[in-house]
């Protein structure tokens, strides 16, 4: 994981969530497997909501729109929560998972790993003084 990701144990509060996942599986088994999900999230205090954002296609690379229309969801705020099986479903590359999950957490969103059942979120009050990280906003800095 992350130098500076922070994984814990979720407590009783409720986070709305949205789910990312890499399939390409039918229709009829993604509904279920969002539902098998949703139950697994909902006893640990994640709501995961009716949005489901899938990656489809031959094999495990990332498509930019899908990550693109994730971001949509999020600079929204109706969700302080990312649903993934595993983080690798964002990106394989470490240092562009670092990346994202910094801007992330900089509008208030971490990550519930499936696989884990974890809940991640990059700690930004510790940044290397030699990385400055472009933010979704433009800016530049921590």
């Amino acid at each position: 994981m992350c130098s500076n990701v922070k994984s814990f144990e979720v407590g009783l509060f409720v986070h709305p969530a949205v789910m990312f996942m890499n399939s390409n599986k039918s229709e009829s088994n993604l509904r279920r497997i969002i539902q098998e999900n949703r139950m697994k999230c909902s006893v640990v205090g994640i709501a995961l909501m009716n949005e489901t954002i899938v990656n489809k296609g031959p094999n495990r690379d990332i498509d930019r729109d899908a990550v693109n229309m994730l971001i949509t969801r999020l600079i929204t705020g109706q969700y302080d929560t990312v649903v993934v099986e595993n983080m690798a479903d964002i990106t394989e590359d470490e240092s562009d998972l670092e990346e994202f999950m910094h801007d992330a957490a900089n509008i208030g969103v971490g990550f519930f790993e499936l696989s884990t059942m974890q809940y991640h979120i990059y700690d930004t009050t510790t940044c290397p003084a030699d990385k400055e990280r472009p933010i979704w906003g433009g800016g530049k800095g921590c």
